[in-house]
Order: structure tokens, then C-alpha cells, then sequence
């Protein structure tokens, strides 16, 4: 998990995680201010508590006058407390000798204390002008110390040093026991890098590029998955619509076998207007033309029914719902028949085209003819109405929906009727609707269930067009959309 990381409030520095032993290198009480002020106020901001230790000759009055500047209401926060301007003398040197030990536990010991008051952490500066050679070796093994001791803490600890104090011997202790250093000379900035920072750069690089190569590979997994996702799902729609034709069966062999018996029927008639003197060749040339229609009939639904069962990959043509929609009817018109359903259509003109795989959304359409017909089988008493419509979704869509008289559905089942295995049918798979809002989703529409005031139930899904004209259509399904 990666570390979190607070605002610094200085421009240069941009943001640190917690655990963080940074330091400045400074010229002028100006430059000081300046960065403590915006270091300080961002840590109020940012809910955590401030403790500032300051060293002459900057006082504890000037800090708070510099900083109320920069806080209006600083007054509160000191009041809460939840900042501490203290001097450098009090904090490091009680007694008049520095113990590193003693300091160290001073840090812990506020944020205990800020953590229990609910403070997000603690935002530490303090200012090393008090320091004397006589404490450089031991204030120098307690900043040592002190990476160790914020490290996994919730405290940011931002030490100070005057330029005009510190010789190269001293930079170069100062850089050695902080994780970066900061210079501010004449307004300007420069950052030193540490052996320690380098490092870490080093490892955070390494980190990048290791999570690149994951996210690579991890990508290319999930494509695999997901390819292999859509070949599961296209190869169940496929199962579904040979299932769905099988139910069928019966009744488009008699769909097929009207038109054969036509031609069997007209072809003989032929020959008898052959066999006379002379031979009638206008009923013959009427005959001949009742046989191609009929052939042309049983090629027709032949063409359908091996739409619908072959096996191919999903495409995105361009197609009339309406057009989709007839087709359908046509295909099913032997089990409406058989199950006395009054059929009715309500297509809206003029519907602007949209573009999708013909086969899986006629697909959606004959599993929501098939069960309203299955729902209306069963009742005994009143009329089986089943009414298609379409129309203009909005702007930017089109509306298909499909309204049955049927038993209507339990509320119960409203929020799971498009789960994969939930049926309300006996000897029911449950794959059907759960198929029909996958192809439709996959299409960019949707498909829902709402109630209807009369018996019955409408199921509605709606498709997106794409970018050509649309012209203007109107919805004539009068009742709203239930799903089954």
C-alpha cells in the first residue's frame, strides 16, 4: 500500500508521506519565515498539529505576528491548542544541556497526545541557531536518530539551519543525516540530494517499472479473461437461440409446410390446364406465379430459422428495428396461432437506423414473444392480447416493448427476473432474460420492469442510434414497461 502524503505547503517539495526528516539550509529571517509560515499554516489546514521551536534571533512574538498574517484565525488554533510556537532553549535544552534521548521522547510523546485528540498527525520545524560546537557531535547522532524515529509515524519533522553557521564540515553532517536538503539563497531555491534520497529515488524507480511490467501483464490477463468472457457469452446466446428454435419446432414446420402445400397444390392445378384443349396458359402463368411466391415463402423463413441458429461472430450493421421486428413475428406466427394469441403491432415510422448484430437482437425480441406467449397459455378465462411497439426513445434512441395479458408478475421477482438461473417458469432454465440484458447492454441500452395497471406484463429495452439523422418518431405503446 502506498505511504499517504500531505501537503508541504512548499512549492518545491510538493508533497511527503509521513515519516519524513527533511531540512533548509537558509540566509535571511525572511527566507525563513516564509517557508515556515506556508509549511506551518498547511499542516493546520490539513488537521494536524503544528509544533514550531524557534531560535533567536527569530522570537516566539514574531512568529505568531508572521503567521497570524497568513492565518487569520490563528488565535483558535493556538487556543485549541493546535499549534505550539515554543523556544528552541526550552525544547532542546532543559536543564542547559541537550539530550537527544529526552527529545526524541518529547516528539512521541505529542503525537500520542494529537492522536488521541484526533489530529491527522504532527507537523514538526525547528530552528538550530542555538546550536554551539560543543553539542554538533551529539545533535548530530540525535538527527541521525531521528529518521528512525519517525519512520512509520504519523510526524514530519522540517529542521533549520543558518547558512552562516554551518562550514562544509557541517553541510555536509546536515545532509548526511536527512533524507533531502533544501538551500534558500537571494529568494532562490536548490535541492540536495542525499545518498539516502538518491537511493530511494532509485527504489521508487525500480517500484514504477516493476508495477508497469504487473499492470502490463495483468492487463493482458484480463484481456484473455474478457475474450474468453465474450466467447462464453456468445456461445451461451448461441445455446439459447438453438434451444428457443427447438421450442419452435412444430410450429414452423407448419410455417414451412403452408407454402410447400401451395406449390404441391398449384403445380398440379398446372398440369391440368396443361392437359386440356388447348392448353389454358393464362391460369397456367397464374399458377407458376402462385408457386414461385410460395417457394419464395418457405425460402424466406428457411433463411430465418438459419440466421438464428448459425453460429457466427457478433457484428455491427446497420439496421431498422421495425424491419428486425417483423421478421420475428413472422418466424413465430405458427406459436401464436397455436396458443390463440391476439397479435397486434404498434411500429412507430420513421426510426432512425442503429447499428448492432441483427441475429442477437432479433435474439432478444423471439425470447420476449416466446414468453409472453408461454405467460398467456395458462389462463382460462379472458382474451390473449400480446401488442409490440416501438418508437422514439428521447433523442437519442429507439424503444422496443412487449405487452402481454398474462398472469402479470409477483413484485418479489421484479428485482431478480434478469438473474442468470432465476426463472418464474416450472422446468425453466433461467438463462433468457439474463441473455437478452446482456446483449442489449452490450449494445449500450438498457432493459427494465415497471407495473402496468391491467393484467399482464411488458417487458421495454431501449437501443442507442448512432450518428445518422434522426428523424422524428412517436411511441404509440400506450402503457409502461414490466419486465419478465
Amino acid at each position: 500500500m502506498a505511504p499517504e502524503t500531505r501537503k508541504t505547503g512548499i512549492d518545491i517539495v510538493g508533497d511527503m508521506p509521513w515519516g519524513t526528516h527533511f531540512c533548509l539550509f537558509y540566509e535571511t529571517k525572511e527566507d525563513l519565515l516564509g517557508t515556515l509560515i506556508s509549511y506551518c499554516k498547511t499542516g493546520l489546514e490539513s488537521g494536524e498539529f503544528c509544533l514550531w521551536v524557534v531560535a533567536e534571533p527569530l522570537t516566539i512574538e514574531e512568529a505568531i505576528d508572521a503567521l497570524k498574517d497568513a492565518v487569520p484565525d490563528l488565535d483558535r488554533y493556538l487556543a485549541d491548542p493546535s499549534i505550539e510556537i515554543v523556544s528552541a532553549r526550552d525544547w532542546y535544552l532543559q536543564g542547559g544541556t541537550f539530550d537527544l534521548k529526552r527529545v526524541t521522547g518529547r516528539w512521541h510523546e505529542k503525537l500520542a497526545r494529537a492522536s488521541a485528540r484526533g489530529y491527522a498527525g504532527v507537523r514538526v520545524t525547528g530552528d538550530t541557531a542555538w546550536l554551539e560546537k560543543k553539542d554538533w557531535k551529539d545533535f548530530c547522532e540525535y538527527e541521525e536518530g531521528l529518521n528512525e524515529a519517525v519512520a512509520n509515524q504519523r510526524l514530519a519533522v522540517l529542521c533549520t539551519y543558518p547558512l552562516a553557521a554551518c562550514g562544509a564540515v557541517e553541510i555536509l553532517d546536515v545532509v548526511r543525516t536527512h533524507q533531502f536538503a533544501l538551500a534558500k539563497r537571494h529568494g532562490s531555491w536548490d535541492v540536495i540530494e542525499t545518498a539516502g534520497h538518491k537511493q530511494a529515488k532509485a527504489e521508487i524507480k525500480r517500484l514504477n517499472e516493476e508495477l508497469e511490467q504487473r499492470v502490463v501483464e495483468r492487463t493482458s490477463q484480463l484481456m484473455m479473461a474478457s475474450e474468453a468472457l465474450r466467447e462464453a457469452q456468445t456461445e451461451l446466446a448461441h445455446v439459447n437461440r438453438v434451444t428457443t428454435m427447438g421450442q419452435l419446432a412444430a410450429s414452423i414446420a407448419h410455417e414451412v409446410n403452408q407454402p410447400i402445400a401451395g406449390v404441391v397444390t398449384n403445380a398440379e392445378a398446372a398440369l391440368r390446364w396443361l392437359g386440356g384443349q388447348p392448353p389454358d396458359l393464362e391460369e397456367i402463368r397464374h399458377s407458376l406465379d402462385e408457386i414461385i411466391k410460395d417457394g419464395n415463402r418457405a425460402g424466406d423463413v428457411i433463411g430465418r430459422i438459419r440466421a438464428l441458429i448459425k453460429k457466427v461472430p457478433p457484428r455491427k450493421d446497420g439496421l431498422e428495428i421495425n424491419e428486425a421486428i417483423l421478421e420475428v413475428i413472422a418466424l413465430t406466427h405458427g406459436e401464436v396461432v397455436k396458443n390463440s394469441v391476439s397479435l397486434q403491432t404498434q411500429l412507430a415510422a420513421g426510426l432512425p437506423p442503429i447499428q448492432g448484430d441483427r441475429v442477437q437482437l432479433q435474439q432478444v425480441i423471439l425470447n420476449l414473444i416466446i414468453n409472453a406467449v408461454e405467460a398467456m397459455s395458462g389462463i382460462s378465462e379472458g382474451s390473449r392480447e400480446l401488442l409490440i411497439g416501438s418508437g422514439k426513445d428521447g433523442s437519442s434512441g429507439v424503444l422496443v416493448a412487449v405487452q402481454d395479458s398474462g398472469p402479470g408478475l409477483n413484485p418479489e421477482s421484479f428485482d431478480h427476473l434478469f438473474d442468470a438461473f432465476y426463472t418464474t417458469k416450472p422446468g425453466g432454465m433461467g438463462m433468457g432474460l439474463s441473455i437478452c440484458r446482456s446483449i442489449v447492454e452490450a449494445h449500450g441500452g438498457r432493459i427494465w420492469v415497471s407495473r402496468t395497471a391491467g393484467p399482464g406484463a411488458t417487458v421495454q429495452f431501449t437501443l442507442p442510434v448512432g450518428e445518422s439523422v434522426q428523424r422524428e418518431a412517436t411511441l404509440v405503446v400506450a402503457s409502461p414497461a414490466c419486465e419478465r
